[in-house]
């Protein structure tokens, strides 16, 4: 689920509200209490954890329509949200229940991801080490007569190893589109992406096959 709110004196506004009919809605989960001043805490009144995304909006020094701008949390069920928000901010916050997480778009719009993956990093071309050796004559599907390029996404783990692998543009042959995730998912190693501690981190690959027929 994706809502604004706005902190406006001792109570909060509803602005826009964008839902997901297939879930229940992330927003009806985040409450907010007072501190011993006019300050508010935002809370989740709900058992299960969710995902928030939050840019306080100000027009001198602030625009929430880069991802960047945001902060994240994830947020366990009946916790609170870090921090201590002002009377008259204006806040961008955009929920959603987890696993899934918020994904900022162009614009300050926002979506749910459920993979969980979204906000992983892109590894690089080069990050894959032995890109020469996945594709061989022999993954070409036998009784197959036809070409494309089949564009895929693959999740890797810190240890360099995938995990998943989703066609993101089909080569119009549904057999050349699992050739090409079952040959990556068997043979790709990569360097892994790393984290803000320096470690070794999951992250996201991007790549294609162009497949000619045989």
């Amino acid at each position: 689920m994706l809502f604004y709110f706005m902190l406006l004196a001792s109570a909060w506004v509803a602005a826009k509200v964008l839902a997901q009919a297939d879930e229940p809605a992330a927003e009806q989960c985040v409450g907010y209490s007072r501190t011993a001043t006019d300050s508010f805490n935002l809370v989740n009144n709900c058992d299960s954890p969710i995902e928030v995304a939050i840019c306080i909006d100000d027009a001198a020094a602030t625009n929430c329509t880069s991802a960047d701008r945001f902060a994240r949390h994830s947020i366990a069920g009946n916790a609170q949200v870090p921090g201590v928000f002002q009377p008259l901010q204006i806040l961008s916050i955009f929920a959603c229940r987890m696993p899934a997480v918020v994904r900022i778009e162009s614009g300050g719009r926002a979506s749910c991801d459920p993979t969980g993956t979204a906000n992983l990093p892109l590894l690089l071309t080069s990050s894959l080490k032995n890109a020469a050796s996945i594709i061989t004559p022999a993954d070409y599907p036998r009784g197959v007569t036809a070409s494309g390029t089949t564009r895929f996404e693959m999740v890797v783990a810190a240890d360099g190893r995938p995990q998943s692998c989703t066609v993101t543009v089909s080569s119009g042959k549904d057999a050349l589109d699992k050739a090409t995730c079952n040959a990556f998912m068997k043979r790709a190693r990569f360097t892994p992406a790393k984290g803000a501690n320096g470690l070794a981190s999951a992250g996201r690959y991007r790549g294609n096959v162009t497949w000619k027929e045989q």
